[in-house]
């Protein structure tokens, strides 16, 4: 405490850069989350669509698709439910469809490959499979969808890595600043017979406990600002489905935070210290 209170200053300068740290690392967390949540929904959305041929076991190919890997999830369509969605799109002008006999819509599966880039390996089976007469899908939006989701995953990864080693380099230097003036202090307690273990605590106790605070005023900052503006951000655009909004996520990125922040301002002020302790006991 008296160290915490003795130099003051410094100790708001450690606290201050660990919580801009913290949350920038925090910020870009969610960044990275929110892209592959945007991309998941997204891929989740590409639908593909097979019409089966007259005559074909439609029981029997339920259950071989839905048996496939690359297949997140299948839906039968009959018949009966496809005209009925053809007599809802064509509106007014579904009268038309009375001067038919018959229904001649076959029946149908509507299936969601686990990812985009399950959808094409998933339709060059189903052509294969003798009762599928016709597979319909957005060939060309499925490979630009495949193509950024495998570039966001890159990008996501290389920048919350970048935002780990700049916040640990940050928070290290700036310990490391707030250390310095106790060099001194550090060797005369070796000259009058003090051990290491007595010499390190009260310093790594100063950084962990200034870098701990530093986290949770991230974290209170980023709960504060995040959730309401993900509400504006729906509010106003709408279309933007599978934005991260979970209490829950978020809580426990708070705490992923924290302890990441505690346990760095430990590792910092303990190399810290120990090459302090190192050099003030070097012979001159």
């Amino acid at each position: 405490m008296r160290l915490l209170t003795r130099h003051w200053l410094l100790g708001i300068l450690t606290l201050v850069t660990t919580a801009a740290m913290m949350w920038i690392l925090g910020i870009t967390t969610l960044f990275s989350l929110n892209v592959q949540n945007l991309l998941q929904h997204l891929e989740g959305d590409l639908i593909v669509q097979a019409y089966v041929r007259t005559g074909g076991d439609v029981p029997r190919l339920a259950e071989d698709i839905r048996a496939m890997e690359t297949v997140g999830s299948a839906r039968t369509v009959s018949p009966q439910e496809a005209w009925a969605r053809l007599e809802e799109r064509m509106g007014g002008q579904s009268r038309a469809l009375e001067l038919l006999d018959e229904n001649p819509l076959p029946w149908s599966f509507e299936i969601r490959a686990r990812s985009a880039a399950d959808v094409e390996p998933l339709v060059s089976f189903l052509m294969a499979m003798p009762d599928i007469d016709d597979v319909v899908y957005s060939g060309l939006v499925v490979e630009r969808v495949a193509a950024l989701s495998g570039m966001a995953s890159k990008t996501a990864m290389t920048m919350l890595i970048l935002s780990i080693m700049i916040t640990s380099l940050v928070v290290y230097n700036t310990i490391h600043i707030s250390l310095y003036s106790r060099q001194e202090e550090i060797g005369i307690m070796f000259l009058v017979g003090a051990t290491r273990s007595y010499i390190s605590t009260p310093f790594v106790l100063q950084g962990t406990s200034l870098a701990l605070a530093g986290a949770i005023v991230a974290v209170l900052g980023i709960t504060s600002i995040y959730l309401p503006g993900i509400r504006v951000i729906q509010e106003n655009l709408p279309f933007l489905q599978g934005l991260v909004e979970d209490p829950r996520t978020i809580g426990r990125l708070g705490m992923l935070l924290v302890g990441f922040g505690a346990t760095l301002g430990w590792v910092c002020s303990f190399i810290v210290v120990t090459r302090f302790m190192s050099s003030a006991t070097k012979p001159l």
